[in-house]
């Protein structure tokens, strides 16, 4: 038995202990899977792409790259381990693609497109798809299936090198370095060491020398002292790039493995197959005894010649590819193990931190709206005093010229009364009898000149109410702007605070788009959901505001001449009703004489000033009540809108406490 079979002997013997390691991982993967992929997360595809990334790395072999220079003998080393000569190998860097040689029932070669595509083709045709020579551009990766069992333990991963003349090689080969648990270096025995060399491995693999081994090719060509000189040399020399240099043959190797008698078998059990099927096609897909006898004849005969050729365990030991497998078995796995368990912890603690960032964005968008509101709560509280303050004062003036205009009137009635002479006669007492003539004097109000001067020819307080009209159009104005304004306030910061959240769009490609679209459907929303409610409220006031100064206008307007005609009406009557009685009984009653006082009574009844004193003075006036209840009903909005916006914050705070709890865990 060589030690290919020594390696997958003990490497069996090891099975339960990275069972268990891998158990962990795997476990530590579902784990955060039923989080994060749980309905209520709303997961994106890429997110579920990465964990079966994450539980198919966990589940699949190491991966050992093998790299080097072009011309290294990379293909020819590769070949060896599979036993034939598969992959291609040139004197110019024929291998544009990264090949991935995995354990496959059979031989077959996946070619994999950069639009998800793939198709299976036979492994002889994989130089088409590997010359870079060839159009190959639209290929993202091939992967190479082989029967073999040391594959079932190690996937290789040939790369393009890292000193092609395409820049998108070396990039490629960069990033499968970092990818990968062990770097097989590949370097011909006589380039080793060179200035080229050198340049690249202190640019490329400065960071990989606890798992890289530099593998020197074609020993077969140099005597052992210049084996053993150029060994210590490069380990000397290059010991900060690799942990051990082994000299090998990769030729000698692939002659002796492809010379073991069970791989001869097995191709020349592939080739008698192939022959029998081209035979029997041949025939019209007829099988008969004599077909199937000749196929077995044939397998019999070359066997009976395999069996009798000489073994060539000699050429496998001289070319010392068996080194190479130790390495990779006692160096290389036990780093592999932990450095998986580590990168895929590591990876889990990535995607926990990219949903959790997720999760606080989405956090901190909303509590921007509430900051928003909380704000302009303060806001609107000093805005509205000061308003409520200015349009008090602005009202109450114009409550005052009201009664300025009331005792202009009073005054004109008075000045236009005047005194009559009038005679009362009286019987005489006696015995001749006749009648007394009493002089007095009884009050006259000249309406005719009143009405002339206040409301006709002058008209002086009809162009009074006017301009007292206006001015309350003024005041109702300024309250509708102001109050117009203040809404506007709110209404520029939440659309501010709309405008970005309109189109924003997840910055990691795991992160979800269910949620980013509900963030962005929320956010197109805005005026329906938060400044709606607040804008009607504003006309509301507008419009109670509306009826307010409509009652006071109408109130003053039509009743101004009105409520001076009663009046002057009203003093006539009791001028005249008071002669009556005086002359009936001077002794109990007298002549009524109006007064300034009375007559200003008299007309702010009229007018209805009491019932406008009660709507525009103090902290009784409808100003004052309407600003009360418009800051009452924006606080509820503002209560109603912040538990709006709660309930759909919540629903991400309760996530990203899932989210902290589990990568405490994995931390």
């Amino acid at each position: 038995m060589g030690l290919f079979e020594d390696f997958i002997a003990e490497y069996k013997a090891e099975t339960a202990k990275q069972t268990r390691a891998s158990e962990g991982i795997l476990n530590l993967i579902n784990r955060a899977a039923e989080i994060l992929l749980d309905p209520k997360m709303s997961s994106s595809r890429e997110l579920k792409e990465a964990f079966n990334r994450l539980i198919s790395r966990a589940q699949e072999p190491m991966k050992v790259a093998i790299t080097g220079q072009f011309s290294s003998g990379k293909s020819t080393f590769l070949n060896a381990l599979l036993t034939k000569n598969i992959l291609p190998t040139g004197i110019t860097p024929v291998t544009s693609k990264v090949n991935y040689i995995r354990y496959g029932s059979e031989f077959s070669l996946m070619v994999r497109y950069k639009d998800g595509r793939e198709s299976f083709h036979a492994v002889e045709s994989i130089k088409s798809f590997t010359d870079q020579r060839n159009s190959s551009e639209d290929i993202d990766y091939l992967t190479l299936y082989a029967p073999l069992e040391l594959l079932k333990h190690i996937v290789f991963v040939d790369t393009p090198g890292l000193n092609s003349q395409s820049f998108s090689d070396t990039e490629t080969t960069e990033a499968v370095l970092k990818e990968v648990d062990g770097i097989i270096w590949l370097s011909l025995i006589d380039n080793a060491g060179k200035m080229s060399e050198a340049e690249v491995l202190e640019q490329y693999m400065h960071s990989y020398q606890n798992r890289s081994l530099c593998v020197l090719n074609q020993k077969d060509k140099f005597s052992p002292e210049q084996i053993k000189t150029t060994v210590e040399y490069i380990k000397s020399s290059f010991k900060n790039y690799f942990a051990e240099v082994i000299p090998i043959s990769a030729k000698q190797a692939l002659e002796s493995r492809s010379h073991e008698k069970h791989i001869m078998l097995q191709s020349e059990l592939k080739t008698t197959l192939k022959t029998l099927q081209n035979s029997i096609e041949a025939n019209n897909y007829e099988i008969n005894d004599e077909l199937v006898q000749n196929a077995i004849n044939s397998f019999n005969k070359a066997a009976l010649t395999i069996a009798k050729l000489p073994p060539k365990d000699d050429l496998l030991k001289e070319s010392n590819i068996e080194a190479v497998i130790e390495f990779i078995y006692k160096e290389i796995k036990p780093i592999a193990v932990n450095s998986k368990e580590f990168a895929i912890t590591q990876e889990i603690k990535r995607l926990l931190s990219d949903i959790l960032e997720q999760e606080e964005k989405l956090i901190s968008i909303f509590e921007e709206l509430e900051e928003i509101l909380n704000n302009y709560e303060e806001e609107i509280k000093n805005v509205y005093n000061k308003l409520k303050s200015r349009f008090s004062t602005a009202l109450n003036e114009s409550y005052l010229k009201i009664e300025e205009i009331i005792e202009k009137i009073s005054f004109e009635i008075l000045s236009n009364k005047t005194d009559i002479k009038r005679k009362r006669y009286a019987q005489k007492r006696g015995v001749f009898g006749g009648y007394k003539v009493y002089e007095y004097k009884a009050a006259k109000i000249n309406s005719d000149e009143i009405y002339k001067k206040l409301f006709f020819e002058d008209d002086i307080i009809g162009r009074i109410f006017k301009q007292y009209l206006r001015s309350l159009d003024i005041i109702q104005d300024d309250i509708n702007r102001e109050n117009a304004a203040v809404f506007k306030t709110l209404e520029d910061k939440v659309i501010k605070w709309q405008k970005p959240y309109e189109l924003i769009r997840k910055n990691k490609n795991i992160q979800s788009d269910i949620q980013f679209a509900n963030m962005r459907k929320f956010a197109s929303k805005t005026y329906e959901n938060i400044l709606k409610p607040f804008g009607d409220e504003t006309a509301v006031s507008f419009a109670k505001i509306s009826s307010e100064f409509k009652h006071v206008s109408a109130g003053v307007k039509f009743n101004y001449q009105n409520a001076t005609e009663v009046v002057i009406a009203f003093l006539e009557r009791r001028i005249e009703k008071s002669i009556k009685l005086y002359e009936e009984n001077p002794t109990r009653f007298s002549v009524y004489e109006p007064n300034l006082d009375e007559i200003r009574e008299r007309l702010k009844r009229s007018l209805y000033l009491y019932e406008f004193e009660n709507m525009m003075k103090g902290n009784r006036s409808f100003i004052v009540k309407n600003y009360d209840t418009l800051l009452e009903k924006f606080m509820q909005i503002k209560e109603e809108r912040l538990k709006l916006i709660f309930e759909h914050k919540s629903e991400y705070v309760k996530l990203k406490n899932i989210l902290n709890s589990l990568l405490d865990t994995v931390a």
